[in-house]
């Protein structure tokens, strides 16, 4: 008698950004997709990072998450029906925010596996030093709790595209230096991208701001 064939699971992992906290979870990402190779993994994120997720090849669908405010009722309703329509399995929240631990309330009992820091999850990353750690640490620490051991490091070499309008010398260094605006306290200092910019330069590297 053959062995039975496994059945394939639906995960979700939940990401919306921003840019850097983006970029920083393709490891974690990586990870998942790696310990969830025989599954469904979905990727909820909102619209700036549909595209450059899809172009990872990670994910078998990405939703945008619209992200509906209270006073918008339908879009709460059209989040609710596609949360609990999905039949996930496991979900990753990845952003740990009040609003995606929130998602963690709209899933009927029994809720899925969860990973993240929502009340009453399956893996609840409950570090009282969570918010201390670099997000790098903090997610491998989190995704350990739910059984996912090794977290590679950022690996942005898929992410290619045509550049040839910006007639860019080469090498080339890319600076970005936006920040939250209700974050001001993380943003690095513009004298500081300016220094970092001369060095670049003094070694032959050109520097380009986005």
């Amino acid at each position: 008698m053959s062995a039975p064939i496994p059945l394939r699971r639906n995960i979700l992992v939940i990401k919306h950004g921003a840019l850097g906290d983006f970029a920083l979870a393709q490891g974690p990402m990586m990870a998942i997709r790696a310990h969830h190779l025989a599954d469904r993994v979905v990727l909820l994120t909102t619209a700036p990072f549909a595209d450059f997720a899809a172009a990872s090849g990670m994910f078998d669908e990405i939703r945008v998450d619209s992200r509906p405010r209270f006073f918008q009722p339908g879009g709460w309703l059209r989040l609710i029906r596609w949360l609990r329509g999905g039949g996930f399995d496991r979900v990753y929240d990845l952003q740990t925010s009040d609003r995606s631990s929130l998602y963690f309330r709209l899933f009927p009992r029994p809720r899925p596996e969860w990973s993240g820091i929502a009340r009453g999850a399956s893996h609840r990353h409950d570090n009282p030093d969570r918010v201390r750690m670099h997000t790098v640490e903090r997610q491998a620490e989190q995704l350990r709790i739910a059984g996912i051991l090794h977290v590679p490091s950022t690996d942005l070499g898929w992410a290619t595209a045509d550049i040839t309008r910006f007639a860019l010398s080469q090498p080339y260094a890319v600076l970005a230096p936006g920040g939250s605006v209700h974050r001001a306290d993380k943003r690095w200092p513009s004298r500081n991208f300016g220094e970092l910019a001369a060095m670049l330069v003094a070694d032959g590297i050109q520097p380009v701001v986005v």
